[in-house]
């Protein structure tokens, strides 16, 4: 790859794990059901026999979603990167979580978020390009599922330049 090529960029949009129905609590703090956890721990499972090496990591500030990162890092035993809890991932929409991604340090080649329905789907749509898979394309118009995660790349020079059909969606990965 020449030095004026942009970098390859992964990006993984995951959708939090089963939650409890949250009787009694509200919904931030909703914990993971036994099947949330079991979710998040096959996507770490996943993403460590993949190799992936996720280098920042974006989470929202709920209950469930801290407790599906634990979840997933807990398979990962390989990672060091870093991570940070955004309340705009819980309360925002696609436009607060795109301003977060394009504000991520250049870096950084693999980004994970974990957040909520129905921005996760909605973003991987947006950012899937023309050579997207259809099925996965197809899956994040429909909704993410619990613990869902959509497998985006593209070569961009910076995570600023992040937009509409900028990456293309190849998998949805549903544990």
């Amino acid at each position: 790859m020449a030095s004026s090529d942009p970098d390859p960029r992964l990006l993984l949009l995951m959708r939090h794990g089963k939650a409890e129905s949250g009787s009694g609590t509200t919904d931030h703090e909703r914990e993971l059901a036994d099947r949330g956890i079991t979710q998040a721990h096959l996507v770490g499972e996943y993403l460590d026999a993949q190799g992936v090496q996720v280098s920042r990591v974006l989470v929202s500030t709920a209950t469930r979603t801290q407790q599906t990162w634990d979840a997933v890092r807990a398979k990962m035993p390989e990672f060091s990167g870093e991570v940070s809890y955004h309340e705009e991932i819980y309360g925002g929409g696609t436009e607060d979580l795109l301003g977060l991604l394009r504000e991520v340090d250049d870096e950084h080649q693999v980004l994970m978020v974990i957040g909520h329905e129905p921005v996760i789907s909605t973003l991987s749509d947006q950012l899937a390009d023309e050579d997207s898979d259809a099925g996965s394309a197809a899956q994040a118009r429909i909704g993410m599922p619990t613990g869902g995660m959509a497998v985006l790349t593209g070569e961009l020079p910076q995570w600023s330049q992040l937009g509409e059909e900028t990456l293309t969606l190849h998998t949805i990965v549903r544990p």
